[in-house]
């Protein structure tokens, strides 16, 4: 009758089965830390540089050069901003203006050898900046720009240009609406003065009549419309201001440096990770070769 062992996976049971398979567990535990040594090896190391910054509460430059702060001083320019405007300039950062100018400033798809004739290269670019660019909220409420690259100048060179890309995109979003603001203002104010201009010709015309009820009205009106002009004058100035505002819109915290040593791959992770799973599945391999000759013998 053939000698079976009962396998109840206590602790001891474990041992004494390791133990029993002692050698193909050592063997595949050792072809896997070899080749997991062999593999991190091969892996091209990359380098990891940061920039970290505060957000500024996001305020006019109008709003920065009046009293305005006196009124809600919340929204004083030198206040740090909250979680919401933290928000806000993360996803600035994934704006495709700044992707593209860091494409074209680092020349991107060739420091990424990427054939531009091949298939797909912008998704194939898109992934690789995805991998190797990161944003992410610090537990104080700070942006952190995480990149990593082969070349620890080109990983601190793209994080302080992006950092500094973002200043530059969120002044020209808001320029560009403060233009059209501008635009509107500056053709009311110039309606305006047009019929400032038609009040006065038609009083100069009456000013013999200057009794009589129309004269009188006019002159109410010209009143009227000139303290309309007065808003107009501060409103066309405040749009003239805020349309060629270029305000910092962060408080840098550390610039980004070269980094001295590799932060990818961390080789006796990889090498620890891989032995230990392989000897796992080596044990597990040995339970099931073992459990499936137990049955074709119970059979």
């Amino acid at each position: 009758m053939q000698d079976q062992t009962n396998y109840n996976f206590n602790s001891m049971d474990i041992i004494r089965f390791m133990f029993k398979h002692k050698w193909p567990i050592i063997i595949v535990t050792l072809i896997a830390a070899i080749a997991s040594i062999i593999a991190s090896m091969a892996i091209t190391p990359k380098f990891k540089s940061s920039v970290i910054f505060y957000p500024k509460t996001q305020v006019s430059v109008s709003h920065a050069l009046t009293t305005y702060e006196l009124i809600n001083p919340d929204m004083h320019i030198m206040n740090f901003g909250d979680e919401e405007e933290a928000e806000q300039l993360i996803q600035t950062l994934q704006s495709e203006e700044i992707r593209l100018s860091i494409i074209d400033k680092f020349d991107l798809l060739n420091h990424y050898e990427i054939d531009p004739n091949s298939d797909f290269p912008m998704t194939r670019l898109h992934s690789e900046m995805s991998d190797n660019i990161k944003f992410k909220k610090t537990d104080y409420q700070a942006v952190q720009i995480d990149v990593m690259d082969t070349d620890p100048v080109m990983a601190a060179n793209i994080a302080n240009k992006i950092a500094s890309l973002l200043d530059q995109t969120l002044n020209k979003m808001q320029n560009d609406v403060a233009i059209e603001i501008l635009k509107v203002v500056e053709a009311e104010h110039n309606q305006l003065l047009q019929e400032i201009e038609q009040i006065e010709n038609e009083m100069l015309a009456q000013k013999n009549k200057r009794t009589e009820p129309k004269y009188i009205s006019l002159g109410e009106q010209l009143i009227n419309e000139n303290k309309r002009l007065s808003v107009l004058k501060s409103k066309l100035v405040e749009a003239r201001v805020n349309s060629n505002q270029n305000l910092p819109r962060k408080f840098l915290v550390a610039k980004a440096y070269p980094a001295e040593k590799k932060s990818y791959p961390v080789r006796w992770l990889i090498v620890v990770v891989s032995t230990i799973s392989a000897f796992i599945f080596s044990i597990l391999m040995m339970l099931f070769i073992v459990s499936y000759k137990d049955l074709l013998t119970f059979k």
